[in-house]
């Protein structure tokens, strides 16, 4: 039976996964596609393409009641950068009904180990160009007649997304015009974005080149966001929710990124600028706050655009998330995780669009943020926390409370993330190198060990109980367990019941830090000093030579004002001051923040730490 690459016609969407596949504990809620699965879960192969594999949820959906089940093993494996389920693309989704309706399973067994031998996608990481004897890049591809210039694509995409549409034909391999030049190095990227993605498999449909080609050269023809610093309101086009969300506005990079070609396309449409009155006017695209992204995502996920539109909603009706940094009292409601004391706190923006739209709010308590005068210790539920919100990108667990929240997702339990909450949320975070003062430590005088490390990594080793230190409080000291070489030498002393030699290895770490992260932070400390001390002259310099240009502005016709000046800083200042703000701001132009003796001490010390580190 052969099964040609041309299009075939796509089978309908598959239905919503059975109640009985999102009682299972043993499937994910949702397949990761391609990104990084970031639980321990159970992953499916076939003995006949063991590289190909399939999450839980994949296979509950498509082949448990098939079948060809049993030809698949299951194994649970842990969180994997390099593992991705490869059944949910466009051609094994199309592929799959039809060997399936004529017992093929030699065709798609072959066709499993052969996807398999494929890289992944790289995305817009840049790639050294394999040129073969045509002078075409091997494993690219591109559009036959270039209507896009530049635009190419990968194996992995040219075999999961391109072949199984229509426009197939119009792909071929890449051959660089023109010929990059003898011994030059030439890299490409994959293009076939999100956004790519859901244009092809839309025109697709109807077999309309045109409107795909047009729809995708348009969105790489934008400016990307301007993220917080924000733009010209003039300067690009903006869309909106309908309907609309009072000062919501998303920029049409991100529009192109997430929203068109989708199912949400129709429920946004373009804002109106005045473009008399809106070039001094700055917009920031409200699509780069987190909590905004993640209902998209989940609103995406469902197919429920009324999920987005209640979250942007509320986000847009509360203050910005806390950084902690330079704020006064937050002006909104703080949702404390049950169970940690106030410690580990969400403000209203994240709540609205990072926790009510998978169900988690009900495990956080409102509580009403210390004011100003009350921020103190012991100031209430919210204090110590009332300026940080754990997923602000400041927040020094940021990354791991989102990996945890992500993990609770796909186990439909919150469970994880509360663990992860309670254990190492309510400390402090490691200080790495930095010596700290009255911290508890565990450990010895060999190799100390934060509240955090012992935690999350040494406290359930079979070493742990010999070490002397448990908790002890230690007027100042810096952690030796950081780092994954530590980590991977404490787990090999384990392995061998002994931790003499780690002990021996932490004592010459320890001789080889004295020598060297001192005097580096020493020296970093005082070019960070006159780095303040060069932009301090630079900025009070630019102030005095504006009001000088002020006080000329407001003088006679002709009004002479040679008098103030020197050869050093020119003549024809208006004012003493003006001369001064130019003295002043070439002193702080002329200021060596950074020397070169010091720079290379830096690096001989710098390269002794690494070597142990």
């Amino acid at each position: 039976m052969s099964y040609p690459n041309q299009y075939q016609p796509p089978p309908p969407p598959p239905p919503p996964p059975p109640s009985n596949i999102l009682d299972d504990p043993d499937v994910i809620t949702h397949c990761p596609g391609e990104d990084t699965l970031l639980c321990t879960a159970y992953w499916y192969t076939a003995p006949d393409a063991p590289r190909y594999e399939i999450c839980s949820h994949c296979f509950a959906s498509h082949i448990r009641n098939t079948p060809w089940a049993s030809c698949f093993q299951r194994q649970l494996k842990p969180s994997d950068p390099d593992r991705h389920c490869r059944f949910d693309t466009p051609r094994m989704l199309s592929l799959w009904p039809q060997v399936l309706r004529n017992n093929d399973w030699t065709y798609i067994s072959q066709f499993m180990a052969r996807r398999a031998a494929i890289p992944d996608c790289k995305k817009l990481t840049p790639m050294p160009a394999d040129i073969d004897l045509a002078g075409n890049i091997r494993r690219c591809y591109s559009l036959r007649n270039r209507e896009i210039d530049n635009w190419t694509i990968c194996a992995a995409c040219y075999e999961d997304v391109v072949l199984a549409t229509s426009f197939a034909g119009f792909f071929g391999p890449h051959r660089p015009s023109p010929p990059p030049p003898a011994g030059q190095t030439l890299t490409w990227t994959c293009d076939m974005t999100k956004h790519a993605r859901r244009a092809i498999g839309k025109y697709a449909v109807t077999n309309n080149w045109t409107s795909f080609v047009r729809s995708v050269a348009h969105a790489a023809s934008l400016p990307p966001c301007a993220k917080a610093a924000g733009v010209a309101a003039a300067s690009r086009k903006w869309f909106r929710p309908r309907p609309p969300i009072p000062k919501m506005v998303v920029c049409n990079a991100c529009y192109y990124a997430h929203i068109a070609e989708s199912f949400m396309e129709n429920h946004f449409e373009p804002v109106p600028v005045n473009t008399s009155t809106s070039r001094l006017e700055t917009w920031v695209c409200d699509m780069v706050l987190v909590p905004m992204r993640v209902a998209q995502m989940k609103a995406e996920q469902d197919k429920d655009y009324q999920i987005f539109w209640n979250a942007a909603r509320a986000i847009m009706a509360n203050p910005p998330c806390p950084s902690g940094e330079g704020e006064g009292s937050y002006g909104g409601i703080l949702y404390s995780l049950q169970g940690t004391s106030g410690k580990v706190c969400v403000c209203s923006q994240c709540y609205a669009g990072i926790l009510s739209p998978y169900g988690f709010g009900g495990s956080f308590d409102a509580t009403q943020p210390p004011s100003r005068a009350g921020a103190g210790a012991g100031a209430g539920a919210g204090a110590g926390a009332s300026k940080l919100c754990i997923f602000n990108e400041k927040s020094p667990r940021r990354a791991q409370y989102m990996d945890k929240l992500d993990e609770a997702v796909n186990l439909r339990t919150l469970t994880p993330f509360q663990t992860f909450a309670s254990r190492l949320g309510v400390l402090p975070t490691c200080p790495t190198t930095t010596a700290v003062p009255n911290r508890k430590w565990y450990g010895n005088d060999d190799c100390l060990i934060c509240e955090s490390c012992w935690e999350d990594f040494v406290k359930e080793t079979s070493l742990a109980a010999q070490l002397p230190y448990q908790g002890r409080v230690l007027p100042g000291g810096y952690c030796d367990l950081y780092s994954a070489r530590m980590r991977g030498l404490w787990a090999e002393a384990c392995a061998k019941g002994n931790m003499d030699e780690f002990m021996a290895f932490a004592r010459h770490r320890a001789a080889v830090y004295q020598q060297t992260v001192p005097r580096m932070q020493e020296i970093l400390a005082v070019m960070r000093m006159r780095l303040q001390q060069s932009q301090a002259a630079l900025l009070t310099g630019v102030r005095l030579m504006g009001s000088d240009l002020v006080v000329a502005a407001s003088q006679a016709s002709g009004y002479s004002y040679w008098r103030y000046g020197n050869a050093s800083v020119g003549y024809g200042w208006a004012t003493r001051a003006g001369a001064h703000g130019q003295q002043i701001f070439n002193e702080g132009m002329g200021m060596n923040v950074a020397g070169g003796g010091e720079m290379t001490e830096i690096a001989r010390l710098e390269k002794m730490w690494m070597a142990v580190e």
